[in-house]
């Protein structure tokens, strides 16, 4: 063999390899850089086929809509064709002659009927009568003066009453009255006196039987205080009469229906320090059964010790 060292083969390298020669096979590509290679394919592949598919589906999807929309159109109908006018005789068989109008005189048309007038055909309705609004009633008030006997009992011949014959609070009545004149309910201050210069009496009371004649009642004291009263009211004109009086005081009276609303008023007036007597004579008549109810009140007082209103008895009839 030469000793140059070349060989004709493969030369063993150090670490007992071999290698070729210059101008003969390439290296052997090592098993990692294949896996690398391997690896990066697969990476673009997949996709690559997953798009693919995306693309396939949609196009044959297209492809069955298109050909859905064709196969749902009408066929296309071919125009009709008017006739010639050869095809039709001239003149057409079977047909009737056509009257024609004549020369006479044609009959005038009679004249159609006539409709019925409004005011004919309309039903006469009969008239509705209206109804009368409620009448309000009646009231009035006279004043009147009092003479020094006062008999209730002939006075009042439906009902009567009698102010403080015995107490502040007590109340004399006629017996067979039914309880029609009503005081309400009584305010304070409220005194009992014996300073009217009428007196008053009667037979066939309660809870007093009779008196022979009485200077008693009661009163009041200040502006606002005062008594309030109430008998029934009906149809039928009825007269209630108040005894009252004042002291150093304006009093004044109110009438008022509890149904119709009519009402009235009327003051009485005293300015001294002794007490004036008056009687109030109302007449009234309501539009239906009721009430009438009245307020004695001391409207203005006069006299910083006691002025106002008293209250000594009614009648009614």
């Amino acid at each position: 063999m030469p000793d140059d060292g070349r060989t004709t083969g493969r030369q063993p390298q150090p670490g007992g390899g071999y290698n070729f020669r210059a101008g003969g096979r390439r290296n052997a590509v090592p098993p990692e850089l294949l896996e690398a290679r391997s690896r990066r394919h697969s990476e673009w592949l997949l996709p690559a086929a997953v798009i693919l598919a995306g693309v396939l589906v949609v196009v044959a999807i297209g492809f069955i809509v298109s050909r859905s929309i064709r196969n749902d159109e009408p066929a296309a109908v071919a125009p009709v064709q008017p006739p010639a006018l050869g095809e039709f005789p001239a003149t057409p068989g079977n047909q009737f002659p056509i009257p024609l109008a004549s020369d006479s005189a044609s009959p005038s048309p009679s004249p159609p009927p006539s409709s019925p007038s409004p005011s004919a055909s309309r039903t006469t309705q009969p008239s509705r009568k209206e109804r009368p609004s409620e009448s309000p009633g009646s009231v009035s008030i006279a004043r009147t003066g009092i003479s020094r006997n006062v008999d209730l009992t002939a006075e009042g011949s439906r009902d009567w009453v009698h102010w403080g014959e015995q107490s502040t609070f007590s109340l004399e009545r006629k017996s067979d009255g039914a309880f029609q004149i009503l005081e309400g309910a009584p305010t304070a201050p409220r005194f009992r006196h014996g300073l009217s210069p009428q007196r008053f009496s009667w037979t066939g009371g309660a809870p007093v039987d009779h008196s022979d004649g009485t200077p008693t009642g009661i009163r009041t004291c200040d502006k606002g205080n005062g008594f309030t009263i109430s008998a029934p009211a009906t149809t039928s004109t009825r007269t209630l009469k108040i005894y009252a009086g004042a002291r150093g005081a304006r009093g004044k009276l109110t009438a008022k229906l509890s149904v119709g609303g009519a009402s009235a008023t009327s003051t009485f007036t005293e300015q001294s320090n002794n007490l004036a007597t008056t009687a109030f004579v109302i007449t009234y008549k309501a539009p239906k059964n009721g009430k009438i109810n009245l307020s004695w009140i001391t409207d203005a007082s006069f006299d910083d010790d006691c002025g106002g209103v008293a209250l000594e008895a009614a009648t009614l009839r």
